[in-house]
């Protein structure tokens, strides 16, 4: 009977190539592989110990991803950045986002507010650790900054937002390491995010539509500040 199979879950193994991908992926989004850097299929297959064919796989996937575009010499290359894609993708993500706080206002469960208190914590105390002359791990600032939208965005509850916020979230996630290179948007980030769980808390949605809106351009000039700069170098 089909009952039986009720709360089985199936394992399936993760092949090579989408080991690859996952890998290359990784690096294209913390900028270890920066826009315009080529990559070769017997590079990556030597440097990873594999074979040309999942190597040729994981291109293929970030390809449809479009952080990587075939060129005519072989191989691949790393796909540029730009302002305008920054102001397009901005716009998108302030609309979804505040759609979304809106709905997780209503929605959101008390361990959800705790992962956001958790994630909070975390960020802060790197950012008063890097005060006191601690290095501060950029990627792992990240890692956090975009688990706390993704979890507010998943208490929305809403299948089809969350299915739209996943094709705009690798652009996103490109251009996030601009903005957290700026340390007084490192300060600001944390302080706008604990607003906007006491917003959750006390189920204000226009007080947390309209910090969403300046977060998000907060985001936007930040980056576009960083992003400008290095381009001048």
């Amino acid at each position: 009977m089909l009952n039986d199979l009720a709360g089985e879950i199936v394992h399936t193994p993760r092949t090579i190539a989408e080991q690859v991908y996952d890998l290359l992926r990784k690096q294209i989004l913390e900028q270890q592989f920066m826009p315009g850097e080529r990559l070769l299929e017997i590079a990556v297959g030597e440097s990873l110990k594999v074979s040309r064919t999942p190597v040729r796989e994981a291109f293929r996937l970030l390809q449809q991803d479009g952080l990587v575009e075939r060129i005519p010499q072989g191989g691949v290359r790393v796909t540029d950045l730009s302002l305008e894609e920054l102001s397009e993708i901005s716009s998108l993500r302030a609309v979804l986002e505040i759609h979304a706080v809106e709905l997780a206002c209503a929605k959101i469960e008390q361990d959800e507010i705790d992962k956001l208190e958790n994630i909070v914590d975390l960020a802060e105390e790197m950012v008063i650790a890097e005060g006191n002359g601690r290095e501060i791990d950029l990627a792992e600032l990240s890692r956090l900054n975009t688990l706390f939208h993704d979890t507010i965005c998943s208490a929305a509850r809403s299948n089809y937002l969350n299915k739209i916020l996943e094709i705009v979230k690798l652009p996103i996630l490109r251009f996030r390491p601009f903005s957290l290179e700026d340390k007084k948007h490192r300060l600001r980030g944390v302080k706008e995010h604990k607003e906007m769980i006491e917003m959750l808390k006390s189920d204000d949605k226009e007080g947390l539509k309209k910090l969403t809106a300046k977060h998000v351009n907060d985001v936007s000039e930040a980056v576009a500040k960083t992003f400008a700069s290095k381009k001048g170098h």
